[in-house]
């Protein structure tokens, strides 16, 4: 009985004991493979949500499986407003249940068996990763690219603070309101820090045609930037925001109002009971006066009390993963040993996440990426080499889930009641990664009994009711997929790759035989899509763990496939017939002909043997008598 509950924790727990998914360095070849940052509301994960982590890790076990250093990471976007709304209404402080959503979402990925590395996990609202945040703020700001100008924002009372356009909804009467809540906005003129993105619009412009990304998100990045007549349309990225859930900057004023850099990081944020807005526009750090003011030197500072947006931490989190050390602790960016290892892992190599990250992320990323590229920090332009963007798992009902509509479907029942394997493997088989997908639970099902006939096939060979004495077919199967299943891994066509993998196991149910390299190599092809099994195959093949094997080798000469009948003559009487493929070369196909009994012993007693071959037909031996 194929018991995924009992597979499924063994091997996570190997996994995390045994540190299979640690970041090596060992290699010549890297490959940086990235999922968009995830924001750990309380809800928890739902299925759209694996779909971009499953492609992600099928790409990070295939790579590790071809000698490549991988460097696959996880961690939390979380500061922000949702967390901030959601404590001022229950009266908690948002770290402490930050804490547990993080927790949470940590335990789903890792029930899913993701290979991540957790040593490499970051936190936007860990001390020592904002740290790094302010101080590429003050290498802005120190460059002209951050200043504090008076500008017009939009204002929300209900919400205490300044939001961002794509903060915003506009209603059918024209009103604008809050995305969050659906708050009355207002235009305001306010003192705001801004960062000066507009001197980089050129540069954000032309480079992106050196990307391989979509050509719709190519599209959108560069209608952002400018529009149809030349004039720009991006805008200076105002920074500030009125809210206590973020990063605090590293910025004081002196009892002259001139700005005072701190550079003795991190400026930390304090914790506070009171998180309500001050009421006077200014974030709720203003009401910690212990926070406020201080001194030095005999004088006396009040610091900045707006906090960065969501978007900084963001905006270079994926170079934190490559900061980040074993022991929790950081590199510091502008230290010789971290510009060393972004020369290793940059750029990154795929990078997959959803549409709705297509425009301001990616800009505000490369632009940050850009400033620190111009000062010596990093060695690659750009961030992101490619881009995908997956598509989005609509409801049974093929609307967009939602808690309101009752459609959502939690990956936690499907994982206890079908197994992470199953909703791994069926999630990719739904469609191409790109195309949005309607969920259905019969098709959960079906992949379910596929995986318990892998299982169950297994057990019919190691009770040696099937042989191990290979058909040719069965040998031309295998070697054909190893073949074509690593082109579709190469090209992200997880859907037809599975399809080829239904093949192989129907080929060999039907031929009762398998070859014993097939035997230990079908589990490392199925270990990237349904992992615990595939561990789970090959232990019971008297073998150790996947990781201390290679991806399997493909002989072209093996596959029966395009095949041409080349019919053998001797003295032109046919003799016999065999099947080749169009690799083959005429001395190789002179040596099977021998090879077949029938014609050997029509010349195994000649002198001299001459020979006529009409290429893909016919091979006519000409013999002479001794």
């Amino acid at each position: 009985m194929y018991n995924h509950r009992k597979i499924e924790k063994k091997w996570q727990k190997y996994w995390l004991e045994n540190k299979t998914f640690k970041t090596t360095e060992n290699n010549l070849k890297k490959f940086y493979v990235l999922d968009m940052f995830p924001y750990p509301s309380g809800s928890g994960l739902h299925v759209g949500h694996p779909e971009g982590y499953t492609a992600t890790d099928i790409i990070a076990r295939f790579k590790r499986l071809n000698g490549y250093d991988v460097l696959h990471p996880i961690g939390w976007d979380a500061f922000g407003l949702p967390a901030e709304q959601y404590a001022i209404k229950t009266g908690n402080n948002p770290n402490d249940f930050t804490q547990k959503n993080i927790n949470n979402f940590r335990r789903q990925l890792q029930s899913l068996g993701f290979s991540y590395d957790y040593k490499k996990e970051v936190n936007t609202t860990d001390p020592q990763f904002y740290k790094q945040t302010q101080w590429i703020f003050l290498q802005m700001y120190k460059r002209g690219l951050a200043e504090n100008r008076d500008i017009e924002v939009n204002w929300c009372e209900g919400l205490g603070t300044v939001l961002a356009n794509e903060e915003l909804i506009t209603l059918e009467d024209g009103s604008v309101v809050s995305e969050r809540g659906e708050f009355p906005v207002i235009k305001k003129p306010m003192k705001q820090w801004v960062l000066k993105i507009t001197d980089y619009a050129d540069k954000l412009f032309e480079d992106i045609d050196s990307l391989d990304w979509p050509s719709s998100l190519v599209s959108l990045q560069k209608n952002w930037i400018r529009n149809d007549d030349g004039s720009l349309h991006i805008r200076d990225w105002i920074f500030s925001r009125q809210r206590y859930w973020g990063e605090p900057f590293p910025l004081a004023f002196d009892e002259n109002n001139n700005v005072i850099l701190i550079e003795d990081l991190p400026v930390e944020l304090p914790y506070i009971e009171n998180i309500k807005p001050s009421g006077n526009g200014e974030s709720p750090l203003a009401n910690d006066k212990k926070w406020l003011f201080f001194e030095k030197n005999g004088k006396k500072y009040r610091r900045e009390t707006n906090t960065m947006p969501q978007w900084a931490g963001s905006s270079w989190y994926y170079l934190a993963y490559i900061l980040k050390n074993d022991d929790g602790t950081y590199l510091d960016i502008n230290s010789n040993e971290a510009k060393e290892k972004f020369k290793k892992w940059l750029p990154v190599d795929l990078y997959i996440g959803g549409q709705e990250h297509a425009v301001l992320h990616l800009i505000y990323a490369r632009f940050w990426h850009k400033v620190l590229f111009d000062i010596g920090i990093l060695s690659t332009p750009e961030p992101f080499y490619k881009i995908v963007n997956q598509g989005m798992i609509l409801g049974p009902d093929g609307q967009k889930m939602s808690k309101s509509k009752g459609n959502v479907i939690n990956p936690d029942d499907i994982v206890e009641k079908f197994g992470a394997d199953t909703l791994r493997v069926y999630e990719m088989f739904m469609g191409p990664i790109e195309d949005t997908k309607e969920w259905d639970t019969s098709g959960v099902e079906g992949i379910r009994k596929w995986l318990e006939r892998v299982y169950k096939l297994y057990d019919l060979l190691l009770e040696n009711t099937y042989s191990l004495s290979p058909s040719p077919k069965i040998i031309s199967e295998w070697n054909k997929l190893v073949r074509d299943i690593t082109k579709d891994i190469e090209s992200l066509k997880f859907n037809t790759a599975i399809s080829k993998m239904m093949i192989f196991i129907n080929a060999v149910y039907k031929e009762k035989t398998i070859n014993i390299e097939a035997m230990i190599g079908f589990p490392i092809i199925l270990s990237l899509f349904a992992p615990h099994l595939a561990e789970e195959l090959l232990e019971k093949c008297g073998k150790e763990d996947i990781s201390k094997f290679s991806w399997p080798k493909y002989f072209a000469k093996k596959i029966i496939d395009n095949a041409k009948i080349i019919v053998v003559q001797v003295d032109g009487k046919v003799r016999g017939r065999f099947e080749i493929n169009e690799e083959y070369s005429e001395k190789e196909i002179i040596d099977k002909a021998f090879g077949i009994e029938n014609v050997s012993k029509y010349i195994s007693n000649k002198e001299e043997i001459k020979h006529i071959y009409i290429p893909n037909k016919i091979l006519n031996l000409i013999t002479k008598k001794k």
